[in-house]
């Protein structure tokens, strides 16, 4: 063990960081205060996986932008808490621990004294390591990443509280100035966090929530990394100039998945197996999988998998028939349409039993026949709450009071909202065809091909 107090010229964590062991591919870090970019940097330069905690309330003390810059590297998941947060713990995974005082700012770094202990490697027992994973699994039960909408909400913030924080940080002044001169003699520190057992759980169901939007809002994020790729590449001429970019995005992980991955593979060998098998070639590097992958979408003369249809046509239709739910309901013909021009849909309609439409058990429909009957069938049905598909889409697409990922864990999950066979793949289709300026389509494949470039994500099913 070694002790790291800082004082005057001894900065041993700042050496640490400044001259990260090759050996560290992965560091988990709870600091609740980030102003100083270092370790963020380091990380998205190396390539070094970083999951990173802080503290996030109205003094914003994970310094903006370095939040921004972390959101764009594909090697940094950030989870803010708004309160009761206040560790400085970092694991340098294969490497060490690190425990003490240091936040991650400029004078803790080089100016202030503060104390801490490194553990390394080889001194980390069983059950010293069983702490570790305890308090940060603990930690990521009960937080979400950050997003770039999270950030367009601190900057709107920042600009509607500057006069009130400007007159805050005049009379705090003064107040400290009364201090200094009344206290000089005095330099207190005190601080705690109260966690009584059992007091603060989560209900099953806020749990639920929480694993989704860890889900939802990581993945989100991968796609948006790809997504602003995908705006500084040549399109093939085959795509329309207007088409949106995220319909493109989609597509190249349609086409990647399809076309790439799977085509002339063993059809007994699973697919997962095949995509769990990329993940481990391209998970130290997802960045380089995915420029690959980028280059290889730039050279397609000709789609592989019908992707001009879905973004040239689709992508066009869908979104102006959804478009409609504004004003009015849709109708038959043009739910039948948005489902038609839904795979996961149609998938779905496919699997239904003929019992579910009334069908003798040998009839024999084709897919489009059976999108038909799904179609009819939904418009039938009502939630517990008495809603019908109609009410259900209308929420899902245009009610922007609730946050869309909230929306579509909804309707996927709350009795009020949630229909039979209209289940997480559908939905999340359908948004990304509904409003793709907001949200990227969302279904098993896109987390496949995510998955195969490297991106930590969890599969939906095999």
């Amino acid at each position: 063990m070694e002790l790291f107090f800082d004082y005057q010229t001894k900065r041993s964590l700042a050496l640490l960081l400044n001259y990260l062991p090759k050996e560290v591919t992965k560091i988990s870090a709870a600091i609740a205060y980030t102003h100083d970019d270092l370790l963020i940097k380091k990380c998205d330069k190396n390539k070094i996986t970083l999951e990173w905690w802080g503290l996030f309330n109205s003094d914003i003390s994970s310094k903006m932008e370095i939040v921004k810059e972390a959101l764009k590297s594909p090697y940094i998941k950030f989870y803010p808490f708004a309160e009761f947060f206040h560790p400085k713990v970092i694991v340098f995974h294969n490497y060490g621990i690190y425990i003490g005082s240091h936040n991650l700012t400029h004078n803790a770094m080089y100016l202030n004294v503060e104390a801490g202990v490194f553990i390394p490697k080889n001194e980390i027992n069983e059950k010293l390591q069983k702490e570790v994973d305890n308090f940060f699994n603990y930690l990521k039960q009960n937080s979400i990443p950050a997003t770039n909408a999270d950030v367009e909400k601190i900057e709107r913030y920042l600009v509607e509280t500057e006069i009130e924080k400007k007159r805050k940080d005049s009379i705090q002044q003064n107040i400290d100035a009364l201090f200094e001169e009344q206290f000089q003699h005095l330099f207190i520190l005190k601080g705690g966090v109260e966690d009584y057992e059992g007091g603060n759980k989560l209900t099953k169901q806020e749990n639920k929530k929480l694993h989704f939007l860890q889900e939802w809002r990581e993945t989100q994020k991968y796609l948006s990394i790809i997504h602003d790729k995908v705006k500084n590449i040549k399109e093939p001429d085959w795509i329309d100039k207007d088409a949106d970019i995220s319909i493109i995005t989609d597509q190249i992980l349609h086409a990647y998945y399809y076309s790439h991955l799977l085509k002339g593979s063993d059809e007994n060998i699973k697919s997962s197996k095949l995509v769990n098998e990329e993940y481990e070639k391209n998970k130290l590097n997802p960045e380089h999988a995915v420029e690959k992958a980028l280059k290889w979408w730039e050279s397609l003369v000709t789609p592989p998998s019908n992707e001009d249809k879905h973004i040239n046509i689709w992508n066009r239709t869908n979104k102006q028939i959804l478009s409609n739910l504004r004003t009015r309901d849709l109708s038959s013909e043009e739910l039948f349409q948005v489902f038609n021009q839904n795979h996961a849909a149609r998938n779905h309609a496919r699997q239904m039993k003929n019992s579910d439409f009334k069908l003798k058990k040998d009839c024999k429909k084709s897919i489009d026949e059976r999108v038909k009957l799904y179609t009819v069938w939904i418009q039938k049905q009502k939630t517990k709450g008495g809603l019908t598909i109609q009410d259900i889409l209308k929420y899902l697409l245009f009610d922007d009071s609730i946050l869309i990922d909230e929306r579509v864990f909804e309707v996927i999950n709350n009795p009020k909202y949630k229909l039979d066979h209209f289940g997480r793949s559908i939905v999340g289709e359908l948004v990304g065809w509904g409003r793709p300026e907001i949200t990227h389509l969302r279904n098993n494949r896109v987390n496949k091909a995510l998955r195969a470039l490297g991106f930590d994500v969890a599969l939906f099913s095999d």
